[in-house]
Order: C-alpha cells, then sequence, then structure tokens
C-alpha cells in the first residue's frame, strides 16, 4: 500500500502555492504577488509600495497614481505593458500548477484503486511522477514571470519617476528563493 502516503502528498500538495509569501492564487482572476504589493485583479495589475499611494497598470500601458493618470512617452508604455504581461502571467502559470497539482491526486487516487485491485503500482507511480514533473515546470515558469517582471521594474524605475516608489516590490532574493522552493 504504498499508494496511500502518495495520494496524501499529492493532495497536500494541491493546496500549496509553492512560492511561500511570494505567490497566491486567490482566484482564477484575482492573483497576490509578493505578499500583496503586487495583484492582478480583472483588467489591471495594482501596485502596493510602503509610503506610496497605490498605482495601477492597464493592459494598453497606462499607468495610473493614486487614480491620477501619468503621462508617458512610448518606450514607458511598451515597458508597462511588459510589466502587465509578465504579471499576468503569473496568474497564468499559477493556474496551471493548480491543474497539474489536481493531476497528480487524480492519478494518485486511481492508483490507490488500482493497487487494492491487484494493479501495478509502478505504472502508477510512473504516472504520478509525470504529474509531479508537470507541477514543478510550471511552478518554475511563474518564477520565470516574477524575473520578468523584477528586470522591467528596474528599467521603469530608472525611466519613469513616477514609478521609482514600485521599483523594488520583486527582488532578486524573492526570485532566488521562488528558484530555490521549486528545487526542493
Amino acid at each position: 500500500m504504498r499508494l496511500v502516503p502518495l495520494a496524501l502528498a499529492a493532495t497536500l500538495l494541491i493546496g500549496c502555492d509553492g512560492q511561500g509569501d511570494h505567490f497566491t492564487l486567490v482566484s482564477a482572476g484575482n492573483t497576490s504577488i509578493e505578499n500583496g504589493a503586487i495583484r492582478v485583479a480583472h483588467d489591471r495589475v495594482t501596485l502596493r509600495a510602503d509610503d506610496a499611494p497605490r498605482a495601477t497598470i492597464r493592459a494598453n500601458g497606462d499607468f495610473a497614481v493614486d487614480g491620477k493618470p501619468v503621462d508617458l512617452t512610448p518606450a514607458q508604455r511598451a515597458l508597462l505593458v511588459q510589466y502587465y504581461a509578465d504579471a499576468s502571467a503569473v496568474r497564468e502559470h499559477g493556474l496551471a500548477t493548480g491543474k497539474a497539482g489536481a493531476a497528480i491526486a487524480g492519478e494518485a487516487l486511481k492508483g490507490a484503486v488500482s493497487s487494492i485491485a491487484g494493479g501495478d503500482d509502478k505504472s502508477v507511480e510512473d504516472r504520478v511522477q509525470a504529474q509531479a514533473d508537470k507541477v514543478k515546470q510550471s511552478a518554475m515558469k511563474i518564477c520565470d514571470d516574477m524575473a520578468g517582471i523584477r528586470a522591467v521594474q528596474g528599467q521603469l524605475a530608472d525611466q519613469l519617476p513616477a514609478f521609482k516608489p514600485y521599483g523594488n516590490l520583486i527582488t532578486a532574493a524573492s526570485v532566488d528563493e521562488c528558484r530555490k522552493d521549486d528545487n526542493d
């Protein structure tokens, strides 16, 4: 009955976001990154930084601070579009990771039933491992997305004075920790 612990582990994995405090998928339409410093909801990304008003980024690159639109150059707008895309990708890859985690539980439960009926534990373990590999690949994409946000936020902080307070929401340590968590 080696599959019972495997099924339990798979079920627990579904409840874990794999990113510690860096990423939380609240729902399909609402994602929190870095303890809520970056929030992806519906059609905007909201930024929260200490001692600064909230800022929003729209898919088209519109940027507002405290509800007031900020004038942008085409290069700044392009960077904001990229920021929005990277933050939105965290949400999409989070959903994919959750689906892959659910597939692990499904395979483990099928395996438990098969094992009780005298089936082949090895083939079940292989299928569960294949699903676990998918979870890891999906989670690593989240780390890549965070690295993308970090790169763009640095450029924006350098080029757009109104963005400067939000220029350190994703740190190198956050990206490193994300990758470390995924490799454990």
